[in-house]
C-alpha cells in the first residue's frame, strides 16, 4: 500500500502532457525520498476516466496534479480539495469523461481515498505556461505539507517512522 499516491494525469496524444512532466519533475527531484520508503509513489495517468479510479485504489492521499483552463493568467496554480470540485469550478477536461466526472463516480461507488487534492495548473491559450521547473519551485512546498499533514493523520505512518523522520530526516 502506497499511503499517498501523486497522479499526472495528461494525454501525450492530444498534446496535453503538463500533468505528466510536472509528475515526472517532482519525482526526479527527489520527492519519494524525503518520506519512509514506500510512503510517496508517483504515477502518470492516461484517460483519468477509465484509469484514475483504480490508480488511487489504497491510497489515503492522492495529489492529482493536471492542466486547466478556466480563464486565470497561464501558470496560475490552484488547489482544490476534491469535495470543492464540481461543475462551477471552471475546469474543463480534454479528456471527455475526465477527472471530475472519475471523482463523482468514485464517490458514487464510495471507492476514493480518504483526501483528495488537486493541483489544476492553469495553460490559458496565450503566453505559454511558466517553465517546467518554476511550476515545481512553486508546488513543491504545498505538496510536501500535504503529506506532511497526512502523515500525521492516525494510521497513515507507524509511531516509529514518525520518530525517525523527527532525528534524522530532511528539512524541508
Amino acid at each position: 500500500m502506497n499511503p499517498v499516491r501523486i497522479l499526472g494525469i495528461g494525454s501525450p496524444v492530444a498534446g496535453d502532457d503538463l500533468g505528466w512532466r510536472l509528475a515526472e519533475a517532482l519525482e526526479q527531484a527527489g520527492l519519494p525520498r524525503y518520506f519512509p520508503a514506500g510512503m510517496v509513489h508517483v504515477t502518470l495517468c492516461d484517460r483519468p476516466g477509465s484509469l484514475l479510479l483504480p490508480a488511487m485504489r489504497g491510497a489515503r492521499l492522492a495529489i492529482l496534479l493536471d492542466a486547466m483552463r478556466s480563464g486565470a493568467l497561464p501558470g496560475t496554480v490552484r488547489r482544490l480539495d476534491m469535495l470543492e470540485l464540481d461543475d462551477g469550478t471552471g475546469l474543463l477536461s480534454s479528456h471527455g469523461f475526465g477527472v471530475a466526472e472519475a471523482l463523482a463516480l468514485g464517490r458514487a461507488l464510495e471507492d476514493l481515498p480518504p483526501r483528495v487534492l488537486i493541483y489544476g495548473i492553469e495553460t490559458g491559450r496565450a503566453p505559454p505556461p511558466p517553465p517546467l521547473s518554476d511550476l515545481v519551485a512553486i508546488l513543491w512546498p504545498a505538496i510536501i505539507d500535504d503529506i506532511r499533514v497526512c502523515m500525521k493523520e492516525p494510521g497513515v505512518v507507524p509511531l516509529a517512522m514518525e520518530s525517525k523522520q523527527k532525528s534524522g530526516g530532511a528539512s524541508l
